[in-house]
């Protein structure tokens, strides 16, 4: 809308027009509101205001909830806590008075609206209201968040009689689907304006899945039907055997399960898959990385970074399925619009948005902004923000400055350190040669440290950042270095340091990965591009390959690889075998396949022990598979390798209803040598409850950088531990639910190596009802 000439009268300020989203009743977003007011439509539009101070008109983006269209009385499941918001309410010029609308979610609770004011002399004023939901009866369930198979709950129920006259006989009953026992209460009566709380007693089976809860109570003329989704997870600890690996026509894939004498029966999954095409790798990178924690820029970035490049893909292939593509769009919406918070008031980026800017950090961010550009629309002026606030880092002498904050390897390496923000500022430029013009001085810089150094990822980085510089003769002889130190297996050996301080296989896959894109410049290494290919295939972790870092490269190298294949698949057949016997029927695939070959399940056929599983294929192209088992086993098994300690434990285990407890846990770094980004997981038994509040104030004091919480698990962060540290944090928690449950394995880990975790038996507690 074009702004006037001059500021509108009254008249025509009242007819600005109300511009309405797409859809003036749409599902809300998951990020707008708690998971129950999934099934809860919500009014979202932008009203035009204008601004005399500044000559133009303002978009003022209103929330109001609305009502499901298929609402019945007597029939609750939207408990949507937050009903309207607005930033841009103008009062009536003449009155004083403004009006709002929205409809009440089905709690039967007290509302509280806030008001905060600006008058146009500058007065400020606010007010706080009270909105009363009411109803003549209700029941009112209180459901732990989540439980484990084998917990028994002591559902509490609230009967409310909210008339002036008793009500005899009020009677609940509850009912659910699936492997729970339930014991119904006995009726009561409820004088006026009373309550009475009945207990049920949920005997939960072995069968894990969510399960719907349903209350139906009734007293008189009046009945009350809610319902809720109680969520039930396995018992035992998580464990998995994964596998992966090309298979063609020529050999099977042959692989041994073995799996513990403790697994948990029926514990046991199996997914078994075979990728025509590289958007199947990322398919199931998509599904793995979108459920580990992000509770930092990089973390949010394990998930937008492979959702980028899959878009990337979409717009290069056919046959995609629709909805994985909006899916796809939807959540990278969501986590660009995450990144772009981490932003610091001094500019550049940092893990938790605090200053001053990482210079190694922002040239991650600056490189995935970049790719992202190429799917979504990206802020442009923050592009060429975070671009000369890096280039303002140079510190004159061929490198890049190294501001030190935390311990955080990140910054440790001069060399590397170096190499990667300059390959990110090659890379990320549009004229990747005129950018080497301004560059000169750290172009010249790395070419004299790459002659010198003897770490491979060092030289692969060299080699990408000197192909864009223009330097090809420099370019080719790293390149040439680098084919010496490939292994036969595909490994390109030599790295002993990353940006990130990764090891072992992670440090391969990354180095490899960076090797990979700069081999692919130059058709004479094509074979080293073949085994290449081949181990980061092998690498696939459940299409996972790493950490973020090793995940992000890995998955450049599979797109700019299947950029330069122009042959289409030949068509081919696979099937999978236990023990030499058939399961399920062969999976055919041809030139046209784009999405994973999902094979059988055969978790029926595995179990304690050993077992042969293989995949064959009768003729077609060789392809990439990945082979996850994942079960659940009563006895833990840490990682001999795992570089942190972690002790957990309750101040008091047997509880009543309401009373609070505390959780110890104990971080430890058991070596000398300064650690990057610790991560530690409490698992919480089911019926106990966490405080926000003391959570806040634990980042507040330091204690930890940063948390979250993810269903029962209290997700801990630090960017670093000095050596043989250990840190203690309390956390509180209160008992809400009756009952005695189990709570999740806790474990802790490195980030940038959480192959090698710590574990620690599930916290148990018993809670009383209060009397």
């Amino acid at each position: 809308v074009p702004p006037p000439a001059a500021e509108p009268q009254p008249e025509a300020l009242a007819a600005a027009p109300s511009v309405v989203a797409d859809d003036a009743f749409q599902k809300i977003e998951e990020e707008e509101a708690p998971r129950e007011m999934k099934s809860a439509r919500a009014r979202r539009s932008y009203n035009l205001d204008w601004r005399g101070d500044l000559g133009q008109w303002l978009y003022l983006r209103e929330f109001a909830h609305s009502a499901r269209m298929e609402r019945k009385d007597g029939d609750r499941v939207d408990f949507a806590e937050t009903l309207y918001w607005n930033a841009g309410v103008r009062t009536d010029a003449q009155t004083g008075v403004a009006e709002v609308s929205f409809a009440m979610s089905d709690s039967v609770t007290t509302f509280k609206a806030f008001a905060g004011a600006v008058g146009g002399d500058g007065a400020l004023g606010s007010a706080v209201a009270e909105l009363e939901s009411v109803q003549p009866f209700y029941a009112e369930p209180k459901l732990p968040l989540e439980v484990t198979s084998g917990d028994a709950v002591r559902l509490p129920v609230a009967l409310v009689n909210g008339t002036q006259a008793t009500l005899s006989g009020a009677s609940a009953r509850v009912e659910l689907k699936g492997d729970v026992k339930v014991t119904a209460g006995a009726p009561v009566d409820l004088a006026s304006s009373a309550r009475a709380r009945q207990l049920f007693s949920l005997e939960i089976g072995q069968e894990a899945r969510p399960v719907d809860v349903k209350l139906t109570a009734n007293a008189g003329q009046f009945t009350d039907v809610v319902t809720r989704t109680l969520s039930i997870k396995p018992r035992g600890f998580p464990g998995r055997v994964s596998f992966g690996g090309l298979v063609s026509a020529k050999a099977p894939a042959v692989h041994r399960v073995v799996l513990p004498e403790t697994v948990v029966p029926g514990s046991v999954k199996t997914s078994i898959a075979v990728y025509p095409a590289p958007l199947a790798n990322m398919t199931e990178s998509l599904a793995r990385l979108i459920q580990e924690p992000s509770g930092c820029f990089e973390q949010t970035s394990s998930t937008t970074y492979p959702m980028t490049m899959a878009q990337q893909y979409f717009q290069t292939h056919t046959g995609v399925d629709p909805k994985l593509m909006a899916d796809a769009r939807e959540k990278l919406e969501r986590g660009y619009q995450r990144l772009v918070g981490y932003e610091t008031s001094e500019k550049g980026y940092e893990w938790f948005g605090q200053n001053p800017g990482h210079e190694a950090l922002t040239a991650f961010g600056l490189l995935h902004f970049t790719d992202m550009v190429q799917v979504r629309e990206v802020d442009t002026a923050m592009l060429e923000r975070t671009r000369g606030w890096l280039m303002q880092q140079r510190d004159g002498q061929g490198g890049f400055k190294r501001n030190r904050r935390a311990l955080h390897v990140w910054v440790e390496d001069a060399d590397t350190s170096n190499a990667y923000i300059l390959w990110t500022l090659l890379e990320s430029a549009g004229r990747p040669a005129a950018q080497a013009q301004e560059l000169s001085r750290e172009v010249a810089s790395l070419k004299a440290a790459a002659k010198k150094s003897t770490n491979s990822y060092v030289l692969a980085l060299a080699a990408n950042a000197l192909a864009l510089a223009g330097d090809t003769p420099e370019a080719r002889a790293l390149m040439d270095r680098l084919a010496s130190q490939q292994k036969q297996d595909g490994v390109v050996g030599g790295a002993t340091q990353s940006i990130v301080g990764s090891s072992g296989e992670t440090l391969d896959i990354e180095t490899t990965a960076l090797a990979t894109l700069a081999w692919m410049r130059e058709p004479a290494h094509a074979l080293n591009v073949q085994r290449a290919m081949k181990f980061i295939a092998e690498s696939s972790d459940g299409g996972r390959y790493g950490a973020t870092q090793s995940t992000v490269l890995a998955l450049r190298a599979i797109i700019a690889y299947d950029k330069q294949r122009a042959s289409r698949l030949v068509p081919g057949r696979v099937r999978v075998y236990v023990e030499g016997r058939p399961v399920g029927e062969p999976m055919r695939f041809d030139g046209s396949t784009q999405e994973a070959l999902k094979l059988p399940d055969v978790s029926a056929l595995l179990g304690p022990g050993e077992r042969k599983l293989e995949l064959r294929m009768d003729d077609g192209a060789e392809l990439p598979y990945s082979v996850e088992v994942t079960y659940n086993t009563l006895t833990p098994a840490s990682s001999k390798d795992t570089q942190v300690a972690l002790e957990v434990s309750l101040a008091k285990a047997e509880l009543i209803e309401g009373e609070p407890t505390e959780a110890r846990v104990r971080v430890s770094n058991r070596t000398d040598q300064k650690l990057p980004t610790a991560v530690a997981i409490l698992g919480v038994p089911g019926g106990l409850e966490v405080r926000h509040d003391q959570l806040k104030e634990l980042v507040k004091r330091q204690v930890v950088d940063a948390y979250e919480v993810l269903g029962r698990d209290v997700v801990l962060y630090w960017r670093g531990m000095e050596p043989n540290k250990r840190i203690d944090v309390p956390l509180s928690l209160v008992a809400a639910v009756p009952g005695t449950y189990t709570g999740p394995a806790s474990r802790a880990y490195l980030y940038y190596a959480d192959e090698h975790k710590v574990w620690t038996p599930g916290l148990k507690v018993s809670i009383a009802p209060k009397q």
